[in-house]
C-alpha cells in the first residue's frame, strides 16, 4: 500500500499542487488502501529497513520538507506595522503532558501497582539508576517494562543530550523492543514512537519503521477503536524532526479527529484535539476548524473550559493563533483569553508572555489588559531582562516612559545581553514600543544586528533567519519617516536576500520570494541600483504572477513605494519606468483575479484590506479601474468575520482613500455597541477618526455613548494624540462626555501630551500635527458645549501659525473673486481670506443689509444684527468622499456648523463643479453666482 501510494512522481506532483494552492482536506482520504496491509506485514522484519520507510528517505529530502513547511508558516496575519513574536505555524507540540509532569509521564500508560520491576522502574530518580535496573532483570523484562523503560529514559536525559550511557540504553531497548511490536497495543505503539522520536532515534532505524506501520495500520483500520490520546501522541511524533510529509502520511487521521469533535465532552479531550489539529494543520479545511470553534465555544459556556484549566486554553490558544488562520478564528481567541482573566497573576512568566503575544496581536479582549500590565510589572520587578521588558513596554503607562528608556539603555550597551538567545528580537520590540528617536540608540542597535548578521552561521542563513530582520528594518525604517537609515543592516540585508534569490529554493516559492523581493526593491545596494531594479526580480515577478497571494502584492507594493521614497523621488529613469509598469500590470492582475471572484466564495476582509493597500501603494493604480473595483468590493463583503485588527486595518484605508462605505461602517459601529467590553481605546479612535473624517453619521447614538465609556476606560493607556483625535470625533457627533472634557482639559493631561512631544519619533510633522489637533478640540468644545465652561487659549498658537503660512491664492479663488468684483461692482464689498476669532479661515466673507444689498464691512458691533454675514467656503475635491462628489467630510461639516453658530450663512462652492464643462461660458459662472447670492441685478 505504502509503497505504491509514496512514489517520487506522486510526491513531486503533490508538491507542484502545494505551491500552487494549499490542500484544503481534499487529502480526506477514505480508508480505501487499508487493504493491502498484509502484504507490508509481511515484508517488514525487524533486522531490514522496512519498504515503507525506505522510500521515504528516497523521496523524502529534509531540506524540501523544510521548503514547503516555511510556504505554509509564511504567511502573513496583517500588514499592521506592530510585529509580534506570535506563534506562527509551529507544528510540533512536545509538551503533550500537563499537570505534575513526572507523575503525569509515569503512569501515562501503565499502572505502577502492576507488579514489582514495574514498582521498582517507576522509583528510579535518574537515568544512572534505571540503566542499573534494566541491565539487572534484562531476563525478566516484559513489554510494559521496556516500553516504560522508554518512557523513563526520555523523562531523564534531555532528548539534545547524547551520552554513552543513554546510547547504550537505547540500543538495548531497542533490541529488547523487537520481539512485542506485533503484540503493541495502538496507545503502546504511538507512546513508544512518540518517545523514541524526541530522543531522536532514526526514523529509518527498524524498530521506528515498524512502530510506525503498527501504529499507522491501527488508525487506518475502519474497524479498530483508535483512542484519541493516540492520536495525538502519534500526529505529535510524525511531526517531531520534520522529516515526514504530514499530508500524505495522516491523510486518514482527518475522519477519526472530525468524529473526536463532535464527541469532545471534556477538558483533556479539547487538549487533546488541539494537539492533533495543530499538527494535522495542512489537512485541516474549514469544515473541520470551525466544528472545534463551535465546540470550544459550548465547552466555554458550560464552564468546562475556565480559568481553572489554565494549559488547556493555552493549548487551544497555540492553535488557534497560528498564521495560516489565527485571522479567523478571533472571536474564539478572544473568548479564551477572557477566560484566562481571573487567573492572569498565577501564570507561569513564558505562559505569561505568550498570552501577551497573543492579546497584542488581536488586540482584544481589552478587560485583559489592566491584570496582564500587573502580572507583567509583577513580572518585571522578579526577572528583569530584555524579554520582560519588551513584553511590559506596550502595556506600561506614558508616565513611565522616561525610567524604562533609560532601563532600554543599560541593555543595550551590555555585551552580555547581546550574547542571550533572541536578544535582538526583544530589544527591537523595547525599542520600538518606546518609540525612542535618539539616532545614537538606534544606531546603537542596528550596529549590534549588523554584528549579528556578519557572524550568522550558514544554517542560520540557510534558513533565512535573516528575513526577521528585513521585516523589522522596513518597519522601523517608515516609523521614523524614512528619515533613519543604516548602510550597513541594509548592504548586507540585501546581500543576503540576493544570493538567496538567485541560488536558493526559497527564491521559487512565492511566498518567500516577495519577502525577499520587498526588501531588495525597497533599498537597493545592488549594481546599477540608481538606474533600475535587478532583472532577476523583474522576471520571477512576471513568472510567479499567477501565484502570489494579495499578502505577497502587498509586500511587493510596499518595497516599490519605499524605493520611489528614497532612491527615486525627483526623477525616475526611464528603465525603472518600464519595470514598474511591467510590475504594475502583475499587482493589477492579481487584484482582478481577486475581483472576479464569485459570489459563492466569500471575499475574505483581510485579502480585501491587504489589495487595498497594495493598490494605494502604486500612485499609477490609484485612479484606475482596478482600484475602484477593489473599493466597490466593501460594499458587497459580508461582516461575519469583524476583530479589533480589521477595524483598524479598514479604518486606515478608508481614512487613506477617502473612500465611503456606509453599511461597512455602521457595521463597524455595530461592533463596537456589541463588544464594547472586549474593544481598546486605540482601536475605538482609529474607527472614530475614520467615521469623522468621511462625515459618516451612525445610525444609533448608542455605539458613540459606549465609544465615550471606552475612552474614560483606557484613558491611562493610550497616548495624548489618540485621545484628542477620539475627542475630536465625538465632538462632531456631540457625544463627548463631561467627565472626558475635563479629563482632558487639565493640567496633567497638557502636560502629558507636552512629553510626548518632546520624546516623539519626527520631530519635524509630529508636534505641529498634535498642538493643531488640541487647538481644534478647544475650539470645538467652546463652540458646541460651552456649558463646560473651557477657556480659549489657541489664539497665540493661531497667530503663530498664520505668520508661518503666507496666503497664497489659488486660481480658483482668483477666478472666483474676479467674478465677485464684477457683481458686486467694489472689490471694498467683501474680504477675501477673512479669519475668525478662532481660527476658522473664510475665503471671502459678504455683508448684506435688510434688503440684500451688499454693505462695506460694518465698523460697530451694533449694527451687526441688522446685517447677513455670508460666508464663502472654496472646497476643492479633497473636501469629498472618493466615490461620492456631493458626501462633504467631516472636517468641513464640522467647519460650517461652527460658522452658523458664530452668526454667518455659509455658501459652498465646489471646484469640480465651477470648472465643469457646463460652467465653462463666463455668463455661466456669473449667472451662478448671482443665483449663490440671490443677487436680482
Amino acid at each position: 500500500m505504502y509503497t505504491k501510494l509514496i512514489t517520487n512522481q506522486l510526491l513531486k506532483n503533490i508538491t507542484k499542487f502545494w505551491h500552487l494552492q494549499p490542500i484544503k482536506c481534499s487529502a480526506r482520504i477514505t480508508n480505501t488502501t487499508h487493504l493491502n496491509v498484509d502484504q507490508i506485514k509481511s515484508k517488514s522484519s525487524f533486522g531490514k529497513e522496512v519498504t515503507y520507510c525506505n522510500n521515504y528517505k528516497e523521496v523524502l529530502n529534509e531540506r524540501e520538507y523544510s521548503d514547503i513547511k516555511n510556504v505554509w508558516n509564511n504567511k502573513e496575519t496583517s500588514f499592521e506595522s506592530y510585529e509580534t513574536e506570535k506563534i506562527n505555524g509551529e507544528y510540533v507540540v512536545n509538551d503533550e503532558i500537563e499537570g505534575d509532569e513526572n507523575v503525569a509521564i509515569k503512569n501515562l500508560l501503565y499502572d505502577e501497582r502492576q507488579d514489582d520491576i514495574m514498582k521498582l522502574l517507576n522509583s528510579c530518580e535518574n537515568c544512572a539508576e534505571l540503566n542499573k535496573l534494566v541491565f539487572n532483570f534484562d531476563d525478566r523484562l516484559k513489554k510494559e517494562h521496556v516500553i516504560q523503560s522508554v518512557i523513563l529514559t526520555w523523562m531523564f536525559t534531555s532528548s539534545l543530550t547524547k551520552d554513552a550511557m543513554k546510547e547504550n540504553l537505547l540500543k538495548y531497548l531497542l533490541t529488547c523492543l523487537e520481539p512485542y511490536i506485533l503484540d503493541l497495543n495502538i496507545n503502546e505503539a504511538s507512546c513508544t514512537f512518540l518517545y523514541l522520536r524526541k530522543m531522536q532515534v532514526p526514523k529509518t532505524h527498524p524498530v521506528m519503521c515498524s512502530l510506525l506501520t503498527k501504529a499507522l495500520d491501527s488508525v487506518n483500520d475502519p474497524t479498530e477503536f483508535v483512542d484519541l490520546a493516540a492520536i495525538s501522541q502519534l500526529a505529535v511524533a510524525i511531526n517531531t524532526g520534520r522529516d515526514f510529509f504530514t499530508p500524505i502520511l495522516c491523510a486518514n487521521f482527518i475522519n477519526r479527529v472530525h468524529k473526536y469533535i463532535k464527541t469532545c465532552q471534556t477538558r483533556e479531550d479539547a487538549r487533546l484535539l488541539a494537539i492533533c489539529v495543530l499538527n494535522l494543520q495542512p489537512l485541516i479545511d474549514d469544515e473541520i476548524l470551525n466544528a472545534f470553534k463551535e465546540r470550544i465555544s459550548i465547552l466555554l459556556q458550560n464552564g468546562v473550559i475556565s480559568s481553572n484549566c489554565p494549559k488547556v486554553i493555552i493549548k487551544l490558544l497555540n492553535m488557534l493563533n497560528i498564521g495560516v488562520w489565527s485571522h479567523k478564528n478571533a472571536a474564539a481567541i478572544r473568548d479564551l483569553l477572557a477566560a484566562l482573566k481571573p487567573c492572569i497573576k498565577q501564570l507561569e512568566g513564558n505562559v505569561l508572555k505568550n498570552v501577551c503575544r497573543i492579546y497584542l496581536y488581536h488586540m482584544e479582549p481589552a478587560t485583559l489588559h489592566e491584570p496582564l500590565a500587573e502580572a507583567l510589572e509583577d513580572l518585571l520587578n522578579r526577572n528583569i531582562s530584555p524579554e520582560t521588558l519588551a513584553y511590559f513596554v506596550p502595556f506600561s503607562e506614558p508616565v513611565r516612559r522616561n525610567a524604562l528608556i533609560n532601563t532600554f539603555k543599560t541593555f543595550i550597551n551590555s555585551s552580555e545581553v547581546w550574547e542571550q538567545s533572541n536578544s535582538s528580537a526583544h530589544l527591537f520590540s523595547a525599542l520600538r514600543a518606546l518609540k525612542i528617536s535618539d539616532v545614537a540608540i538606534c544606531d546603537k542597535y542596528w550596529n549590534g544586528v549588523l554584528k549579528e548578521l556578519n557572524y550568522a552561521s550558514q544554517a542560520d542563513i540557510g534558513q533565512l533567519r535573516f528575513l526577521r530582520h528585513c521585516h523589522r528594518y522596513m518597519h522601523f525604517n517608515n516609523n521614523l519617516g524614512g528619515t533613519y537609515r543604516h548602510l550597513g543592516v541594509e548592504q548586507r540585508l540585501s546581500q543576503m536576500a540576493i544570493t538567496a534569490i538567485e541560488y536558493d529554493i526559497f527564491g521559487r516559492i512565492p511566498q518567500i520570494f516577495a519577502r525577499l523581493a520587498s526588501f531588495v526593491f525597497a533599498y537597493g545596494h545592488t549594481p546599477h541600483c540608481l538606474k533600475k531594479y535587478p532583472n532577476i526580480l523583474l522576471s520571477k515577478v512576471i513568472n510567479m504572477a499567477e501565484q502570489f497571494t494579495p499578502g505577497d502584492c502587498f509586500l511587493i507594493s510596499r518595497g516599490l513605494y519605499i524605493s520611489l521614497e528614497l532612491r527615486y523621488r525627483y526623477q525616475i529613469p526611464p528603465l525603472v519606468n518600464m519595470q514598474l509598469a511591467a510590475i504594475d500590470s502583475v499587482l493589477a492582475g492579481c487584484a482582478e483575479r481577486y475581483a472576479n471572484i464569485s459570489e459563492e466564495n466569500q471575499h475574505n476582509l483581510h485579502d480585501l484590506n491587504l489589495l487595498v493597500r497594495c493598490l494605494s501603494n502604486r500612485k499609477t493604480l490609484k485612479n484606475s479601474v482596478i482600484y475602484h473595483r477593489i473599493l466597490a468590493k466593501y460594499k458587497d463583503v459580508k461582516c461575519n468575520d469583524l476583530n479589533s485588527r480589521i477595524l483598524k486595518d479598514m479604518a486606515y484605508n478608508f481614512t487613506a482613500t477617502n473612500y465611503l462605505a456606509p453599511e461597512m461602517l455602521e457595521s463597524m459601529f455595530e461592533y463596537i455597541t456589541n463588544n464594547y467590553e472586549h474593544v481598546a481605546g486605540d482601536t475605538v479612535e482609529k474607527v472614530l477618526t475614520c467615521a469623522y473624517n468621511l462625515g459618516y453619521m451612525p445610525k444609533s447614538s448608542e455605539p458613540l455613548q459606549k465609544a465615550s465609556l471606552i475612552m474614560l476606560r483606557d484613558f491611562n493607556y493610550m497616548n495624548g494624540l489618540s485621545l484628542v483625535q477620539a475627542c475630536l470625533a465625538l465632538c462632531f457627533y456631540k457625544a463627548v462626555s463631561q467627565e472626558l472634557i475635563d479629563k482632558v482639559f487639565c493640567v496633567n493631561f497638557i502636560q502629558r501630551v507636552e512629553n510626548e512631544i518632546q520624546m516623539c519619533y519626527s520631530k519635524a510633522t509630529y508636534p505641529e500635527r498634535v498642538l493643531k489637533l488640541v487647538m481644534q478640540l478647544n475650539r470645538s468644545v467652546c463652540l458646541d458645549y460651552p456649558e463646560c465652561k473651557v477657556p480659549w487659549f489657541q489664539q497665540n498658537f493661531i497667530e503663530a501659525h498664520m505668520s508661518k503660512k503666507p496666503f497664497h491664492e489659488s486660481s480658483f479663488s482668483r477666478d472666483v473673486r474676479k467674478f465677485l468684483e464684477t457683481l458686486l461692482q467694489d472689490d471694498s464689498y467683501f474680504r477675501c481670506n477673512h479669519v475668525t476669532p478662532y481660527g476658522y479661515q473664510i475665503d471671502f466673507v459678504i455683508h448684506f443689509d435688510r434688503d440684500k444689498k451688499a454693505i462695506k464691512a460694518p465698523m460697530e458691533t451694533t449694527m451687526l444684527h441688522r446685517i447677513t454675514k455670508v460666508a464663502i467656503l472654496l472646497l476643492k475635491l479633497d473636501s469629498f468622499c472618493e466615490n461620492d462628489l456631493k458626501a462633504l467630510r467631516g472636517p468641513d461639516s464640522l467647519k460650517i456648523k461652527h460658522l452658523e453658530m458664530m452668526g454667518y450663512k455659509v455658501l459652498r462652492i465646489a471646484e469640480h463643479e465651477w470648472n465643469s464643462k457646463y460652467m465653462n461660458a463666463e455668463q455661466a459662472k456669473r449667472n451662478y453666482l448671482k443665483c449663490l447670492l440671490q443677487i436680482s441685478n
